[in-house]
């Protein structure tokens, strides 16, 4: 078996879609990152892309990835034989690896790879954990304000608090003024306010292959623990839904258990753990 490679997505949609398809909510990342590639490119702006899948010629495709140097790869469910070819066709390359993004089991497979394709061993990232809505339940005790769109006008805060999300929790993995509008231009974003005040973000994904995911949920320090970040993800979560998503799903960091609980709580339930390897 073997990684076949490619730059081009329409390629990369007949090697591997049927794949991707199959479980669109564990292969969310991969689905996105492969959207904003195709969005990227008929705006005339085409990024540099790997996308990779593994199979031996003629037979199914069992692994992919999707990458955008220098950001994160995202891959799926890798086997040995996988993840230890991964590592060799990394390490060779000349554009800059540095973070990957798999479940946990493959992450731990791909770093002891990595280790002996290249003699350093990659540290362990946030260890973090998928969601999916079973049924969305609105918070039982509702918190003063109410959701809304943003406008033009809110960009700059968007900007400043998402500026402040990615110092908590990690890099967004993309440049952080075209995640921004691009959520802009489908209304995919929402704020809580408090008279006219906002106090809590959130956002969706495009919905691809049925799945949209919430990112990012961000609530002011000084506002926390007063049901914003429940109330706006909550809102979000129903425009996604409202948007056709059949699978609306979200990361939590394990390390937080205070989020974890509050997700819960509104109807999400975990489906897979996954890791951030860092070579």
């Amino acid at each position: 078996m073997t990684w076949f490679i490619t730059d081009t997505p329409e390629v990369f949609r007949v090697e591997a879609g049927k794949f991707l398809a199959a479980r669109p909510d564990l292969h969310t990342m991969l689905l996105s990152g492969l959207g904003t590639i195709e969005q990227l490119r008929a705006q005339g702006e085409p990024p540099a892309s790997v996308l990779g899948w593994w199979r031996e010629p003629g037979e199914a495709t069992t692994a992919a990835f999707v990458w955008m140097p220098p950001h994160m790869l995202t891959a799926s469910r890798l086997d040995q034989a996988a993840a230890t070819h991964l590592a060799v066709f990394l390490s060779a390359r000349s554009e800059p690896f540095t973070h990957l993004l798999a479940d946990d089991s493959s992450a731990r497979t791909f770093s002891e790879a990595w280790r002996t394709a290249t003699g350093s061993a990659p540290s362990s990232g946030p260890q973090l954990r998928l969601h999916r809505l079973e049924r969305l339940d609105c918070p039982g005790v509702v918190p003063p304000g109410a959701p809304r769109p943003v406008t033009d006008a809110d960009r700059a805060l968007l900007h400043a608090w998402c500026i402040r999300f990615v110092a908590e929790a990690g890099s967004l993995g993309v440049d952080l003024d075209a995640f921004i509008d691009e959520r802009m231009s489908r209304d995919g974003w929402r704020l809580w306010t408090v008279g006219d005040e906002p106090v809590a973000m959130a956002a969706m994904t495009s919905v691809v292959a049925g799945t949209a995911r919430i990112t990012p949920v961000y609530t002011l320090p000084e506002h926390r623990g007063r049901g914003y970040g429940a109330a706006v993800t909550t809102a979000v979560s129903q425009a996604a839904r409202d948007a056709g998503a059949e699978h609306v799903l979200l990361f939590t960091d394990l390390a937080n258990p205070t989020s974890n609980s509050m997700y819960r709580r509104i109807g999400y339930r975990p489906v897979s753990d996954h890791r951030i390897v860092v070579a």
